[in-house]
């Protein structure tokens, strides 16, 4: 192997090692991803042991192991989804068990046999009911064809029952031990994507204090594509959350609070999308400097400076709504001189077009777009705080969150 070659290993293994390190450091926190994964585990482990257990006293051997093999599936990370993932894989496997029985005592296997099965079972593993066990449908026809119990009816009924063994073992275990229920996971969801958003403002901000630099703007750009991937992540953490809460005996325990995220992964999902428009905006700046050549610049250095400081309020702010030991009033004071210093941008911008003192007058399309876009995080930010959509501060380090 080549130095090269040994170099990779050797920073694929540290990396592999890390990561070990890293979720065993986790077992030690006491409402950790990793706590939450082994409690799954150990669930699994035991819905397993109590479908076995009920399968051997009930059905012949040979289709005991079925048992607990669906239980292990059924143990969903929702208790909803591991009670309609239940009843799915069983209508799948009863129907796939239904259609190999009337083939197989019809006409016995044969390639024939497989010609009539296949296309139905195929038909209703697509039945959007099925979900993502309609292929459940197609591989139990085949294999209680291909293993010749077609025409043992005694076998199939005895499979059948085997699975609804499994699915309710997985399902009584997942509903009684520590169903989970997340309460943790949304904020962080949401709390991560606002910290990003704040980073690449006061990036951009650092940038254009720095006598309006823009070669950044490639890292700028990556930085903005990646809050699209952290809003999806806060979607699905908010969607998990709302949807743990649904047959969730510890729901009592745990009340709903007055705001679950999703006014607030919507506000970001509009600031977002200004985000993306201000970067464009300094690219297309950059475009047209490079263009030019020496031509003088389309932002001059007191509107990039005081536009610096305008995003850097911002991010002040997008921090603030976040971070729970914060008063309001320290947001209040935030978007307060945010709107201050977007009304004094403005004044001056309006009193240089009025009088004819502007240094680059193409520009001005362009600094109007980036304080339009600032403006209009501004009031989405306002519109949050006078709503007093606040987070709830009990949210994330309730006793009861498990993720």
């Amino acid at each position: 192997m080549t130095e090269r070659g040994v170099s990779r290993v050797r920073v694929m293994v540290r990396r592999e090692f890390r990561y070990v390190r890293a979720q065993i450091a986790g077992l030690a926190e006491r409402r950790s991803e990793q706590r939450f994964e082994m409690r799954q585990i150990a669930k699994a482990t035991l819905a397993a042991a109590l479908a076995w257990f009920l399968a051997d006293r009930l059905l012949p051997r040979e289709t005991v192991w079925i048992a607990p093999a669906t239980a292990v599936i059924m143990v969903q990370e929702t208790v909803y989804r591991t009670l309609t993932n239940g009843v799915r894989r069983v209508c799948a496997v009863a129907a796939g068990v239904i259609l190999a029985g009337s083939v197989g005592h019809l006409i016995g296997l044969n390639a024939f046999s497989l010609v009539l099965v296949v296309p139905p079972a195929l038909v209703a593993a697509r039945w959007r009911r099925m979900g993502r066990h309609g292929t459940d449908v197609a591989t139990t026809a085949v294999l209680m064809l291909s293993f010749g119990a077609g025409s043992q009816e005694r076998y199939l009924l005895a499979y059948v029952v085997a699975t609804g063994i499994g699915a309710l073992s997985g399902a009584l275990v997942n509903a009684t031990v520590f169903p989970p229920l997340y309460r943790r996971r949304p904020y962080e969801a949401v709390r991560r994507l606002s910290e990003e958003a704040a980073t690449l403002l006061e990036s951009v901000a650092g940038g254009l204090r720095e006598g309006c630099d823009l070669s950044e703007l490639p890292g700028w750009q990556r930085h903005a594509d990646r809050l699209d991937a952290h809003l999806d992540r806060a979607s699905a953490a908010i969607a998990d959350g709302a949807e743990s809460r649904r047959y969730n005996l510890r729901r009592v325990r745990a009340p709903r609070t007055h705001d679950d995220h999703a006014e607030l992964l919507g506000a970001m999902s509009e600031i977002g999308v200004h985000i993306h428009a201000l970067v464009r905006a300094l690219a297309y700046t950059a475009q047209r400097r490079d263009q030019r050549g020496d031509g003088p610049p389309w932002i001059d250095e007191e509107f990039a400076r005081d536009y610096a400081a305008l995003l850097d309020l911002l991010a002040q702010a997008l921090q603030a709504r976040m971070r729970i030991a914060d008063e309001p009033a320290r947001l209040s004071a935030v978007i307060s001189a945010a709107l201050e210093r977007a009304g004094a941008i403005q004044e001056q911008m309006t009193e240089e077009i009025r009088n004819g003192r502007l240094d680059q007058p193409r520009g001005w399309v362009v600094t109007g777009s980036l304080l339009t876009d600032a403006e209009r995080i501004l009031i989405i930010l306002n519109t949050l705080h006078s709503g007093d959509g606040t987070l709830d501060a009990a949210d994330p380090v309730a006793p009861d969150a498990v993720a």
